[in-house]
């Protein structure tokens, strides 16, 4: 059967329509909290060989946001549900499904590395869209040698960089939209 761990509820009415939709398609849904934080996953999905022992972890983070795990769901069936649940205004922005690897892992330390990635796609998301602006200000204006420098850089991390590094992009990000902004109030 498939599950979905889900982690922290914030938004109930969401909620109540996620549980609506996962019982529609028999989904069984396991939720957890603060109090679950340092379970394995796979003792919280109640996968056989996982026992109750609880790690003393401590995190640096909250997790005040909500989370979904899914388990045990096609490809096919978990697009549809995804789907589904950004058609009815439930989509979830901190998600995964289960791996081999992190049913090993204690809830904190999922929650710690999907907020990592979800913080590192955000900012990439962020990174392109100013790459685009400028791309139609190279059009609109001609080529700004110093916004140019700054998407080379960003272009050399990206393709160099085997590990991933939040502050460097953010401070990337940041250098560029800052000249963005001296070039929109350039051309005001």
């Amino acid at each position: 059967m498939s599950k979905i761990l889900y982690y922290n509820p914030i938004d109930l009415d969401k909620y109540e329509r996620i549980k609506k939709i996962a019982a529609k398609r028999g989904i069984e849904i396991i939720e957890v909290g603060k109090d679950h934080i340092n379970y394995k996953v796979g003792y919280l999905l109640a996968l056989d060989g996982f026992d109750s022992e609880q790690a003393n972890i401590s995190y640096e983070d909250d997790f005040d946001f909500d989370f979904a795990l899914f388990d045990d769901f096609t490809n096919e069936e978990l697009f549809g549900l995804i789907d589904e649940l950004r058609e009815n205004q439930a989509a979830v922005s901190h998600k995964a499904g289960v791996t081999p690897n992190n049913i090993k892992w204690t809830l904190g330390e999922l929650l710690t590395e999907n907020d990592k990635e979800a913080k590192a796609m955000g900012l990439i998301n962020k990174i392109n869209a100013l790459v685009e602006k400028n791309a139609a200000y190279k059009e609109k204006y001609g080529e700004d040698p110093k916004i140019k420098e700054i998407i080379d850089e960003i272009n050399a991390y990206f393709a160099s960089a085997e590990i991933f590094e939040l502050d460097l992009a953010k401070g990337l990000y940041l250098k560029l939209l800052d000249e963005t902004i001296r070039v929109e109030k350039d051309h005001e």
